[in-house]
């Protein structure tokens, strides 16, 4: 058993190395200067964003709700007090420069989710078969993504979640593992609409509570963020030795650790929410582009920034041994008193049902593709999912959060590799408009209107001759 652990440890090490990082963050650095730093489009951002939060057309607010609930997992807040502990505060630097350019990761990622969707399937993986012409290399995703569903998609979120309540509540996690479990079924047998609108009103109050608890924390506690951005600048670049050692380990500690939970915690590069967002209601690949990159965000300069900085400004022991949860539960301590554990223990939980939810529609959509549509396989793939929820609950995970980072982490390969190939046909999306304007109607001599347009679905785009130069022929 434990030579067993050594080599998945040793496995999931080699893949989640600083090649894989760094593999990363180079696509991300190549995308933000050939888009010329799309991540600093905040007009056309926003633009986006009211468009698609406040439609009336409820199915896309599932879909950002979805895809957010898969990436606003427990690792942006239990994931970012442990990154706390093993790369002390320079590392959330390093997360929010990796999260910069992961930015620019997650928009190529949305322009393929729609440039190659089919009908409402999508996902890197028809990227890889339609437009690369690889079918092996699409396959391949897709079953690494499947089985990445059952692990970090599941079992490690059930697991947070019945560990957190347990704690504080007491309650069994067998009865925290059947609930879950029987959510996901619920989300799995049900359309996809079900799982967006489930997302779309318990993943905002989720959300925003935290976001309250939190800033509630950090104001109170405000005469320390001078020191705590002291901190978080000093550590990232060796001005001061921490923790004891030298600065140069200490640096190297920071960038190691901030830039691979940054990635564990936004997933770009990994392409698991591209799945998602084919079903999404954006009129070009460009808007979904620019929705990746509000969802990513949310999560690392949001949720990730805010756990961060409020344990900082508590002022809690980072070398005491405590784990994330501890963590955050000692920093709402300073402020919330008894009710700490409760906030801590809800908020964990919360966040870990959320991510099940939202990986079931990823894991699907794999399965889908992997298993070619086969309804007795996807049925078997639907239970297994769900069990996997279940188990996850009541059982020890260390082996599966090795397993799970290995299968994680081999996604990243054909991921990048569709993102560097098709990058001429992501950087020609980039330079269109974000969002199709409508097209004014233009007037004849004798001042008529002439309605002369041109449809068709060319990436579900509708293109019309208002767009054309003067002079030009339809």
């Amino acid at each position: 058993m434990v030579a067993i652990n050594k080599i998945l440890t040793a496995v999931s090490d080699a893949v989640w190395g600083m090649p894989t990082v760094i593999l990363i963050i180079s696509v991300g650095v190549y995308f933000s200067f050939r888009t010329r730093l799309v991540q600093l489009r905040i007009a056309d951002i926003l633009r986006c964003v009211k468009r698609n939060l406040f439609s009336s057309d409820g199915s896309r607010l599932g879909c950002i709700s979805t895809a957010l609930a898969a990436t606003v997992g427990t690792g942006s807040v239990t994931g970012v007090a442990t990154a706390l502990t093993l790369g002390g505060p320079g590392g959330i630097f390093w997360l929010w420069v990796s999260g910069f350019f992961g930015m620019a990761v997650a928009y190529a990622e949305g322009i393929l989710s729609i440039k190659y969707r089919d009908g409402k399937k999508g996902g890197i993986m028809y990227a890889l078969r339609d437009g690369l012409k690889d079918p092996l290399a699409g396959m391949l995703y897709a079953l690494f993504c499947m089985l990445a569903s059952f692990g970090m998609g599941s079992m490690v979120q059930s697991n947070s979640a019945a560990e957190a309540l347990y704690k504080e509540f007491s309650l069994d996690p067998v009865y925290c593992g059947a609930a879950v479990a029987a959510v996901a079924l619920f989300c799995l047998f049900s359309s996809s609409e079900f799982a967006g609108r489930l997302c779309g009103v318990f993943l905002p109050l989720l959300t925003a509570g935290y976001i309250v608890a939190m800033l509630v924390l950090i104001i109170m506690n405000r005469s320390a963020l001078p020191g705590v951005f002291s901190d978080i600048f000093g550590g990232a670049f060796g001005i001061r030795a921490v923790f004891g050692g030298t600065a140069g380990a200490a640096v190297r500690r920071a960038v190691s650790v901030g830039f691979r939970r940054g990635i564990f915690s936004n997933e770009a590069g990994l392409g698991t929410t591209a799945a998602i967002h084919a079903e999404s209601g954006c009129r070009t690949p460009c808007e979904q582009g620019l929705m990746n990159i509000f969802e990513l965000i949310v999560d690392t300069f949001v949720i990730c920034s805010l756990t961060a900085v409020g344990i900082l400004s508590s002022g809690v022991e980072l070398l005491g041994g405590a784990d994330g949860a501890q963590l955050v539960t000692s920093a709402f301590g300073r402020v919330y008193g008894g009710l700490a554990g409760k906030l801590a223990a809800v908020s964990i939980a919360g966040f870990g049902i959320a991510t099940v939810i939202g990986w079931s529609r990823i894991g699907l959509a794999a399965a889908d593709y992997a298993l070619r549509g086969k309804k007795p396989l996807i049925t078997a793939y639907k239970l297994l999912y769900a069990m996997s929820a279940y188990l996850g609950a009541v059982m020890s995970l260390e082996r599966v959060w090795l397993v799970s980072d290995i299968f994680n982490g081999l996604m990243v390969f054909p991921c990048t590799f569709a993102l560097i190939k098709l990058r001429g046909e992501i950087l020609s999306e980039a330079h269109s408009l974000p969002v199709e304007p409508k097209p004014p109607m233009p007037r004849s001599d004798s001042g008529s209107s002439c309605a002369c347009s041109i449809s068709g679905k060319i990436t579900g785009v509708t293109t019309s001759c208002a767009n054309l130069s003067p002079g030009s022929k339809v």
